[in-house]
């Protein structure tokens, strides 16, 4: 009788052994996924990083591009008029100049620059608390995985200790021959 309740501890101990061993392989897994999820957030923030340093450095080079046209239009408006001030293309070119400069000396300060950049701060932020959740799922399931791992110690000292109890319940029950 004693050696079938050994082996129905041993079985139900054993079952748990493994439904641990099971729940902490797939919060492995989990952790993995997560970890790569993140990777890839993180290489889409790089990208989008890029792609918008890329459209403002294209479009501060055109911005550059038309003020130096419009400063050449403007000295070759002043050289033909003979350096009259009062000329009307000379005052055309100025007040082009004046409403290009407006926006600031950099393409960033115009509306269009700032539009580009308020984009580019909300896709940042959207992203980083992306990066939160996905940080904060990796630290609860890891918390997890350590309470199951310290479960299953529990259960594999446990099993432990039937078998050994078992083996010297078989040793005591054993005849003796002198």
């Amino acid at each position: 009788m004693g050696y079938a309740i050994f082996t129905a501890r041993k079985l139900m101990l054993t079952n748990r052994v493994n439904q641990l061993q099971m729940r902490i392989m797939q919060l492995s897994q989990q952790q993995q996924t997560l970890a790569d999820n993140a990777g890839r957030l993180e290489r889409a923030l790089a990208n989008t990083r890029n792609l918008f340093s890329n459209i403002g450095n294209a479009f501060q080079m055109g911005f550059t591009m038309q003020q130096q046209a419009l400063s050449a239009s403007m000295m070759k408006s002043l050289q033909e008029s003979g350096g009259d001030m009062n000329n009307a293309a000379v005052q055309n070119a100025l007040a082009s100049m004046g409403s290009l400069l407006n926006g600031g000396a950099n393409f960033m300060s115009t509306p269009m620059g700032i539009g580009l950049n308020m984009m580019n701060q909300s896709l940042n932020a959207i992203n980083e608390s992306k990066m939160r959740q996905i940080k904060e799922m990796e630290n609860q399931i890891e918390l997890e995985r350590k309470s199951l791992e310290t479960q299953l110690q529990a259960a594999q000292k446990e099993l432990e200790s039937v078998e050994k109890a078992e083996e010297k319940a078989i040793d005591n029950a054993a005849p003796k021959f002198a």
